[in-house]
Protein backbone atom coordinates (compact mmCIF):
# COMPACT_ATOMS: atom_id res chain seq x y z
CA UNK A 1 0.00 0.00 0.00
CA UNK A 2 2.90 2.45 0.65
CA UNK A 3 4.27 2.43 -2.50
CA UNK A 4 0.59 3.64 -4.23
CA UNK A 5 1.13 7.28 -2.55
CA UNK A 6 -1.82 9.38 -3.28
CA UNK A 7 -3.27 7.15 -5.86
CA UNK A 8 -5.75 5.78 -4.18
CA UNK A 9 -9.08 6.82 -3.54
CA UNK A 10 -12.31 5.31 -1.10
CA UNK A 11 -15.24 5.38 -3.33
CA UNK A 12 -18.79 4.58 -1.19
CA UNK A 13 -21.84 3.36 -3.57
CA UNK A 14 -24.42 4.36 -1.61
CA UNK A 15 -27.75 2.45 -3.09
CA UNK A 16 -31.48 1.94 -1.86
CA UNK A 17 -30.70 -1.27 -0.88
CA UNK A 18 -27.19 -1.92 -0.90
CA UNK A 19 -23.94 0.18 0.66
CA UNK A 20 -20.62 -0.62 -0.66
CA UNK A 21 -17.06 0.88 0.11
CA UNK A 22 -13.91 0.61 -1.51
CA UNK A 23 -10.46 1.88 -1.96
CA UNK A 24 -9.70 2.15 -5.52
CA UNK A 25 -6.28 3.21 -7.74
CA UNK A 26 -6.20 5.66 -9.72
CA UNK A 27 -6.17 2.81 -12.73
CA UNK A 28 -9.47 1.50 -11.81
CA UNK A 29 -8.61 -1.54 -9.30
CA UNK A 30 -10.43 -1.97 -6.41
CA UNK A 31 -7.88 -3.12 -3.74
CA UNK A 32 -10.13 -3.75 -0.44
CA UNK A 33 -13.84 -3.95 -0.52
CA UNK A 34 -16.54 -4.24 2.21
CA UNK A 35 -20.54 -3.97 1.82
CA UNK A 36 -23.62 -4.21 3.82
CA UNK A 37 -27.40 -3.44 3.59
CA UNK A 38 -28.48 -0.24 3.44
CA UNK A 39 -30.07 0.65 6.53
CA UNK A 40 -33.68 1.08 6.44
CA UNK A 41 -34.72 1.92 9.95
CA UNK A 42 -33.44 4.35 12.15
CA UNK A 43 -34.71 8.04 13.85
CA UNK A 44 -33.15 9.64 10.53
CA UNK A 45 -30.96 9.05 7.65
CA UNK A 46 -27.93 9.54 10.00
CA UNK A 47 -27.83 6.03 10.58
CA UNK A 48 -27.08 5.15 7.00
CA UNK A 49 -24.20 7.98 6.90
CA UNK A 50 -22.95 6.30 10.36
CA UNK A 51 -23.01 3.04 8.34
CA UNK A 52 -20.89 4.66 5.70
CA UNK A 53 -18.06 5.73 7.61
CA UNK A 54 -17.77 2.64 9.45
CA UNK A 55 -17.28 0.57 6.49
CA UNK A 56 -14.91 3.57 5.64
CA UNK A 57 -12.82 2.62 8.61
CA UNK A 58 -12.87 -0.63 8.01
CA UNK A 59 -11.30 -0.50 4.55
CA UNK A 60 -8.94 2.22 5.58
CA UNK A 61 -7.58 0.66 8.80
CA UNK A 62 -4.06 -1.16 7.40
CA UNK A 63 -3.69 2.60 5.17
CA UNK A 64 -2.48 6.61 6.27
CA UNK A 65 -5.25 8.55 5.10
CA UNK A 66 -2.44 10.96 3.59
CA UNK A 67 -2.25 8.23 1.06
CA UNK A 68 -6.03 8.55 0.01
CA UNK A 69 -6.92 11.98 -2.33
CA UNK A 70 -10.44 11.87 -1.49
CA UNK A 71 -13.53 10.56 -0.87
CA UNK A 72 -15.78 9.76 -3.82
CA UNK A 73 -19.21 9.33 -3.15
CA UNK A 74 -22.06 7.55 -6.13
CA UNK A 75 -25.62 8.25 -3.74
CA UNK A 76 -29.18 7.55 -4.90
CA UNK A 77 -30.84 10.51 -5.67
CA UNK A 78 -32.00 13.12 -5.91
CA UNK A 79 -29.51 15.21 -4.03
CA UNK A 80 -29.61 18.49 -2.57
CA UNK A 81 -25.95 19.66 -3.08
CA UNK A 82 -26.42 22.65 -1.10
CA UNK A 83 -27.34 20.25 1.86
CA UNK A 84 -24.79 17.59 1.17
CA UNK A 85 -27.01 14.73 0.94
CA UNK A 86 -29.70 12.58 -0.43
CA UNK A 87 -33.20 14.48 0.26
CA UNK A 88 -36.52 12.64 -0.75
CA UNK A 89 -35.59 9.94 -2.51
CA UNK A 90 -38.45 7.18 -3.50
CA UNK A 91 -36.75 4.87 -2.67
CA UNK A 92 -35.78 5.40 0.56
CA UNK A 93 -37.58 5.83 4.01
CA UNK A 94 -35.73 8.81 5.09
CA UNK A 95 -36.63 12.34 4.00
CA UNK A 96 -32.52 13.24 4.19
CA UNK A 97 -29.14 11.52 4.48
CA UNK A 98 -26.43 13.75 5.04
CA UNK A 99 -23.14 12.99 3.37
CA UNK A 100 -20.87 16.18 2.50
CA UNK A 101 -20.22 17.36 6.10
CA UNK A 102 -20.20 14.29 8.56
CA UNK A 103 -17.59 12.23 6.00
CA UNK A 104 -15.52 15.50 5.59
CA UNK A 105 -15.45 16.45 9.25
CA UNK A 106 -14.95 12.83 10.62
CA UNK A 107 -12.04 11.78 7.60
CA UNK A 108 -10.63 15.34 6.69
CA UNK A 109 -10.67 14.62 3.16
CA UNK A 110 -11.81 16.20 0.02
CA UNK A 111 -15.58 14.87 -1.41
CA UNK A 112 -17.24 14.79 -4.55
CA UNK A 113 -20.52 13.95 -4.22
CA UNK A 114 -22.38 12.62 -7.36
CA UNK A 115 -25.40 10.76 -8.05
CA UNK A 116 -24.79 7.20 -8.42
CA UNK A 117 -25.78 7.43 -12.54
CA UNK A 118 -23.71 10.35 -13.06
CA UNK A 119 -20.71 8.48 -11.17
CA UNK A 120 -21.04 5.21 -13.37
CA UNK A 121 -21.36 7.11 -16.43
CA UNK A 122 -17.86 8.62 -15.49
CA UNK A 123 -16.39 4.85 -14.48
CA UNK A 124 -17.51 4.04 -18.30
CA UNK A 125 -15.65 7.03 -19.59
CA UNK A 126 -12.46 6.63 -17.66
CA UNK A 127 -12.77 2.40 -17.09
CA UNK A 128 -15.20 1.06 -19.47
CA UNK A 129 -16.72 0.85 -23.25
CA UNK A 130 -16.69 5.03 -23.12
CA UNK A 131 -12.67 5.66 -23.56
CA UNK A 132 -13.19 6.22 -26.97
CA UNK A 133 -16.82 7.76 -26.59
CA UNK A 134 -17.52 11.97 -26.02
CA UNK A 135 -21.29 11.52 -26.03
CA UNK A 136 -22.51 8.50 -24.17
CA UNK A 137 -25.53 7.48 -21.70
CA UNK A 138 -25.67 4.84 -18.77
CA UNK A 139 -28.54 3.49 -17.28
CA UNK A 140 -29.29 1.61 -14.17
CA UNK A 141 -32.07 -0.82 -14.13
CA UNK A 142 -32.20 -1.27 -10.21
CA UNK A 143 -34.37 -1.33 -7.25
CA UNK A 144 -34.92 1.91 -8.93
CA UNK A 145 -33.95 3.45 -12.44
CA UNK A 146 -31.53 6.67 -13.15
CA UNK A 147 -29.17 7.56 -15.91
CA UNK A 148 -26.00 10.14 -16.23
CA UNK A 149 -25.04 11.91 -19.74
CA UNK A 150 -22.04 12.54 -21.17
CA UNK A 151 -22.41 15.10 -23.97
CA UNK A 152 -19.79 16.62 -26.18
CA UNK A 153 -17.26 15.56 -23.43
CA UNK A 154 -19.10 17.28 -20.63
CA UNK A 155 -21.07 15.51 -17.84
CA UNK A 156 -24.42 17.09 -17.83
CA UNK A 157 -25.51 18.54 -13.97
CA UNK A 158 -28.31 20.82 -14.58
CA UNK A 159 -28.87 23.44 -12.10
CA UNK A 160 -29.15 21.09 -8.77
CA UNK A 161 -27.05 18.44 -10.49
CA UNK A 162 -29.84 15.93 -11.12
CA UNK A 163 -29.83 16.18 -14.75
CA UNK A 164 -30.92 12.58 -16.41
CA UNK A 165 -33.31 11.90 -13.91
CA UNK A 166 -34.88 9.95 -16.66
CA UNK A 167 -36.41 6.92 -14.23
CA UNK A 168 -39.20 9.56 -14.48
CA UNK A 169 -39.59 10.25 -18.43
CA UNK A 170 -43.45 9.33 -18.92
CA UNK A 171 -43.07 6.24 -20.75
CA UNK A 172 -47.13 4.59 -20.74
CA UNK A 173 -50.12 5.97 -20.72
CA UNK A 174 -52.42 2.95 -20.92
CA UNK A 175 -52.46 2.08 -17.16
CA UNK A 176 -51.41 5.34 -15.93
CA UNK A 177 -49.56 3.55 -12.81
CA UNK A 178 -48.33 5.97 -9.93
CA UNK A 179 -44.64 5.39 -9.58
CA UNK A 180 -43.70 5.39 -5.95
CA UNK A 181 -41.78 8.83 -6.33
CA UNK A 182 -45.64 9.97 -5.68
CA UNK A 183 -45.46 13.07 -8.47
CA UNK A 184 -46.79 11.24 -11.13
CA UNK A 185 -48.37 7.89 -13.12
CA UNK A 186 -46.35 6.19 -16.17
CA UNK A 187 -43.15 6.76 -14.84
CA UNK A 188 -40.23 4.50 -16.34
CA UNK A 189 -38.89 3.61 -12.82
CA UNK A 190 -42.93 3.18 -11.42
CA UNK A 191 -43.50 0.53 -14.30
CA UNK A 192 -39.89 -1.07 -14.97
CA UNK A 193 -37.58 -1.08 -12.00
CA UNK A 194 -36.55 -3.98 -9.18
CA UNK A 195 -38.73 -2.71 -6.39
CA UNK A 196 -41.83 -1.68 -8.74
CA UNK A 197 -42.09 -4.64 -11.30
CA UNK A 198 -43.87 -6.73 -9.45
CA UNK A 199 -47.12 -4.30 -8.18
CA UNK A 200 -47.08 -3.37 -11.79
CA UNK A 201 -47.33 -7.04 -12.99
CA UNK A 202 -49.90 -7.45 -10.87
CA UNK A 203 -51.87 -4.20 -12.16
CA UNK A 204 -51.70 -5.12 -15.52
CA UNK A 205 -52.73 -8.52 -15.24
CA UNK A 206 -56.03 -7.42 -13.63
CA UNK A 207 -56.45 -4.96 -16.19
CA UNK A 208 -56.40 -7.39 -18.87
CA UNK A 209 -58.01 -10.21 -17.33
CA UNK A 210 -55.29 -12.91 -17.49
CA UNK A 211 -55.27 -15.13 -14.25
CA UNK A 212 -51.74 -15.83 -13.06
CA UNK A 213 -50.71 -19.38 -11.45
CA UNK A 214 -47.37 -18.49 -10.08
CA UNK A 215 -46.82 -16.00 -6.85
CA UNK A 216 -44.90 -12.89 -7.70
CA UNK A 217 -43.06 -11.39 -4.55
CA UNK A 218 -39.98 -9.90 -6.86
CA UNK A 219 -39.41 -8.93 -10.37
CA UNK A 220 -36.90 -12.40 -10.32
CA UNK A 221 -40.00 -14.76 -10.38
CA UNK A 222 -41.28 -12.96 -13.37
CA UNK A 223 -38.15 -13.55 -15.33
CA UNK A 224 -37.68 -17.12 -14.11
CA UNK A 225 -41.45 -17.81 -15.17
CA UNK A 226 -40.46 -16.56 -18.62
CA UNK A 227 -37.57 -18.44 -18.94
CA UNK A 228 -39.72 -21.46 -17.97
CA UNK A 229 -41.55 -20.31 -21.15
CA UNK A 230 -44.91 -19.51 -18.83
CA UNK A 231 -46.71 -17.80 -21.20
CA UNK A 232 -48.49 -15.06 -19.11
CA UNK A 233 -44.74 -13.64 -17.81
CA UNK A 234 -43.35 -13.70 -21.27
CA UNK A 235 -46.40 -11.86 -22.56
CA UNK A 236 -45.71 -8.95 -19.53
CA UNK A 237 -42.29 -8.86 -20.03
CA UNK A 238 -43.18 -8.64 -24.02
CA UNK A 239 -45.23 -5.43 -22.77
CA UNK A 240 -41.92 -4.40 -20.10
CA UNK A 241 -39.77 -3.85 -23.14
CA UNK A 242 -42.55 -1.73 -25.20
CA UNK A 243 -41.67 0.42 -21.91
CA UNK A 244 -38.34 0.01 -21.88
CA UNK A 245 -37.62 0.61 -25.42
CA UNK A 246 -40.02 4.26 -25.29
CA UNK A 247 -37.90 5.50 -22.58
CA UNK A 248 -34.49 4.53 -24.44
CA UNK A 249 -35.89 6.16 -27.26
CA UNK A 250 -36.83 9.46 -25.52
CA UNK A 251 -33.13 9.17 -24.38
CA UNK A 252 -31.84 8.99 -27.72
CA UNK A 253 -33.39 12.04 -29.13
CA UNK A 254 -32.66 13.49 -26.07
CA UNK A 255 -29.07 13.15 -25.86
CA UNK A 256 -27.98 11.86 -29.50
CA UNK A 257 -25.71 9.73 -27.70
CA UNK A 258 -22.66 7.13 -29.58
CA UNK A 259 -23.17 4.58 -26.80
CA UNK A 260 -25.87 3.27 -24.27
CA UNK A 261 -24.46 1.26 -21.53
CA UNK A 262 -26.80 -0.46 -19.24
CA UNK A 263 -26.53 -1.93 -15.63
CA UNK A 264 -28.22 -2.65 -12.47
CA UNK A 265 -29.40 -5.80 -11.24
CA UNK A 266 -32.78 -6.48 -13.03
CA UNK A 267 -30.47 -5.71 -16.37
CA UNK A 268 -27.65 -7.69 -15.28
CA UNK A 269 -29.41 -10.83 -14.34
CA UNK A 270 -32.03 -10.84 -17.03
CA UNK A 271 -29.60 -9.35 -20.32
CA UNK A 272 -30.97 -11.59 -22.61
CA UNK A 273 -34.59 -10.17 -21.88
CA UNK A 274 -33.55 -6.58 -21.69
CA UNK A 275 -31.49 -6.34 -24.71
CA UNK A 276 -33.08 -8.19 -26.95
CA UNK A 277 -36.83 -6.37 -25.70
CA UNK A 278 -35.56 -2.44 -26.41
CA UNK A 279 -33.88 -3.78 -29.90
CA UNK A 280 -37.17 -5.13 -30.94
CA UNK A 281 -39.10 -1.76 -29.57
CA UNK A 282 -36.68 1.17 -30.17
CA UNK A 283 -37.78 3.94 -32.46
CA UNK A 284 -35.54 4.63 -35.20
CA UNK A 285 -36.83 8.42 -35.68
CA UNK A 286 -32.78 9.07 -35.25
CA UNK A 287 -29.53 6.67 -35.80
CA UNK A 288 -30.22 3.98 -33.18
CA UNK A 289 -26.68 3.79 -31.37
CA UNK A 290 -24.97 0.77 -29.67
CA UNK A 291 -26.35 -0.32 -26.97
CA UNK A 292 -25.69 -3.08 -24.40
CA UNK A 293 -25.01 -4.29 -20.65
CA UNK A 294 -21.96 -2.46 -19.03
CA UNK A 295 -18.87 -4.92 -18.55
CA UNK A 296 -18.03 -3.20 -15.09
CA UNK A 297 -20.85 -5.15 -13.68
CA UNK A 298 -21.96 -4.24 -10.05
CA UNK A 299 -18.38 -2.38 -9.02
CA UNK A 300 -19.89 0.31 -12.12
CA UNK A 301 -20.94 2.70 -8.72
CA UNK A 302 -17.76 2.42 -7.06
CA UNK A 303 -15.38 3.07 -10.07
CA UNK A 304 -17.56 6.17 -10.71
CA UNK A 305 -17.13 7.43 -7.50
CA UNK A 306 -13.21 6.68 -7.61
CA UNK A 307 -13.02 8.39 -11.25
CA UNK A 308 -15.07 11.67 -9.49
CA UNK A 309 -11.90 11.90 -7.12
CA UNK A 310 -8.83 11.36 -9.68
CA UNK A 311 -10.96 13.44 -12.45
CA UNK A 312 -11.81 16.48 -10.54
Amino acid sequence: MATLAKKLAVAVDLGATNLRVALVSSKGKILKKARGKTARTGKDGIVVTNQIIRLIHEITKEINLRQVAGIGVASIGPLDYAKGGVINAPNSPFEFIPLTKPLKQTFLLPLCLYTDTKAAVLAEKYYGAGKTTENLVYITISTGIGGGAIVDGHLLFGKMGNAAEIGHVVVETRYSFPCGCKNGVGHWEGCASGRNIPPFFKFWAQQIKKQTAFEVQEAKDIFDQARRKNKIAIEFLDELAKINARAISDIIVAYDPELITIGGSVALSNQEFIIKGINKYVDHYLKVPKIQITKLGEDIGLLGAAAAVFQK
